[in-house]
């Protein structure tokens, strides 16, 4: 087995331990990249994180650039949290998003360590919501400071124009989209919350 290898088992490995309920190595080509998702997130039901942070539009890397950039990679260790349907239409949510980006952030860490120079983690959510909620303005886009969070936040999967439904399916993992309707009838149905580390 190639150092290589033993890397990408370590990291799922690692994802698990840290709380991930699955994680999988799919190749970074299986990765499918549109501009509407990013695009929704300034549309008529405009995300509320909608230019507060870098990791989201119209500051994060556009899902173009997005897509040429995904070319240097090779592989991505995609990570998932279930969660009760119920718990990702409220503030519930907040903890688990947080603990995505602290899953993607810990495996770019650990695989930048592991000679793997461009790694860079993706989560679920903004960084602005989950970790600098109580400050007016981001310090990077209002100040140009650095971010209080480094090691923990990380751009928006959605905000980079990543298919969750399609990386759910590449992993294998049951994924369908949530209605509320649904969810309010019936508390039984699950969603889950993602996160990846690109590696070269």
């Amino acid at each position: 087995m190639n150092k290589q290898t033993d890397v990408l088992d370590d990291l799922i490995t690692l994802a698990r331990s840290l709380g991930a309920t699955a994680a999988a190595v799919l190749p970074a080509e299986s990765l499918v990249i549109e501009d509407r998702f990013a695009a929704l997130c300034a549309g008529p039901t405009r995300c509320p994180s909608y230019g507060l942070a870098p990791g989201c539009p119209p500051h994060a890397i556009p899902p173009a650039v997005f897509r040429r950039h995904l070319r240097d990679y090779y592989h991505v260790v995609a990570f998932k949290i279930d969660v009760p349907a119920e718990v990702l239409m409220d503030e519930r949510r907040l903890p688990i998003a947080r603990d995505i980006h602290r899953i993607a952030a810990t495996l770019e860490r650990t695989a930048l360590s592991c000679g793997m120079r461009r790694a860079q983690g993706l989560a679920a959510g903004s960084c602005k919501e989950l970790f600098c909620a109580q400050d007016e303005a981001c310090m990077v886009l209002s100040r140009r400071q650095p971010c209080r969070h480094p090691d923990l936040a990380r751009p928006s999967l959605s905000a980079m124009g990543v298919d969750f439904m399609a990386l759910a399916a590449s992993a294998g993992w049951d994924c369908k989209p949530i209605d509320p309707r649904q969810t309010a009838i019936d508390q039984t149905v699950m969603g889950l919350l993602a996160g990846l580390v690109l590696l070269a």
